[in-house]
């Protein structure tokens, strides 16, 4: 995802130069591929803090020939 992000800035910042733009190096240096905001870098993390319902309580009652 940065990678293509990267590809990206740097396709955008290229045709803006093609077009006659001046693009100021100190404006480029406040621009990162590394986006923070509004992506869910580990996928969306549903909590479930309603109580659960009591456990069952099972027995295994196994004889072993001896």
């Amino acid at each position: 995802m940065i990678y293509q992000t990267a590809l990206d800035i740097t396709g955008v910042v290229n045709q803006l130069v093609a077009e006659g733009q001046v693009v100021d190096p100190d404006d480029l240096a406040t621009i990162s591929p590394y986006i923070r905001e509004n992506i869910r870098r580990f996928g969306e993390c549903v909590l479930d803090t309603t109580t659960p319902e009591p456990a069952v309580t099972t027995r295994l009652d196994i004889v072993l020939d001896s």
